[in-house]
């Protein structure tokens, strides 16, 4: 099974679950699961499934619950939620799911502080990397407050990772880093993007709820 999971805790708007995880159903073809580790199961819709943080934390650390051994059984699929859907994409997906690493993702777009793993975007086996869920378990006092948060935590404890990006580098574009351009210290986004595109990679500011009078976002965010 796979399974599509989100994380929406504290004050996030739980409006961005709903929308990619909606946005997901109208795009694939696959059979998926629907899953969100929130600490508000009464706001998600009926075809998402709540899950209650194993370990709740601060921010991005929350991703960390993803790694649980309790997690739904087979594949997991995990996207952030300010991640814009413009197309299918289960041909990457499904190569993710048959790829034998412990972990699949994207390559960070601007190697956050040296490191290349980004949690952005990610697949992998459930139970797979469950040690790094039991080491943040006792760690978490220790870490919490580390620069780069989860991801540069969390990248030099995986055994192994095949960055999907490398054999479909159109799968996922970081708006800010990899779309806009900076003229006279101004971000300037473009109007329209590549049409091989498939994800677009809002992290940071601006978020998909400002970005009404981009085409792109507009038709693949606001309404959905």
């Amino acid at each position: 099974m796979l399974n599509l999971v989100t994380v929406c805790v504290d004050a996030y708007p739980m409006i961005y679950a709903m929308k990619l995880h909606r946005r997901f159903q109208n795009v694939s073809n696959l059979k998926v699961a629907h899953w969100c580790i929130t600490d508000r199961p009464d706001e998600l819709p009926d075809f998402i499934q709540p899950i209650e943080p194993f370990k709740k934390s601060k921010g991005w650390w929350n991703k960390i619950n993803l790694y649980s051994p309790k997690m739904p059984e087979g594949d997991i699929l995990y996207m952030d939620l300010d991640i814009v859907i413009l197309k299918n994409f289960d041909q990457e997906i499904i190569k993710m799911t048959e790829h034998a690493a412990d972990m699949c993702c994207v390559s960070d777009a601007i190697g956050w502080m040296g490191e290349k793993f980004s949690s952005s975007l990610m697949c992998f086996k459930s139970g797979a990397n469950a040690g790094i869920f039991k080491r943040f378990e006792k760690e978490e006092a220790m870490i919490n407050n580390l620069a780069g948060g989860d991801q540069v935590w969390t990248g030099p404890l995986l055994q192994s990772i095949y960055y999907i990006d490398e054999t479909f580098p159109n799968l996922k574009k970081n708006l800010k880093f990899h779309l806009a351009k900076n003229i006279n210290n101004e971000l300037c986004l473009p109007i329209s993007v590549c049409d091989q595109i498939k994800l677009i990679d809002c992290g940071g500011q601006p978020k998909p709820h400002q970005l009404e009078g981009l085409p792109y976002i507009k038709n693949n965010w606001h309404l959905v």
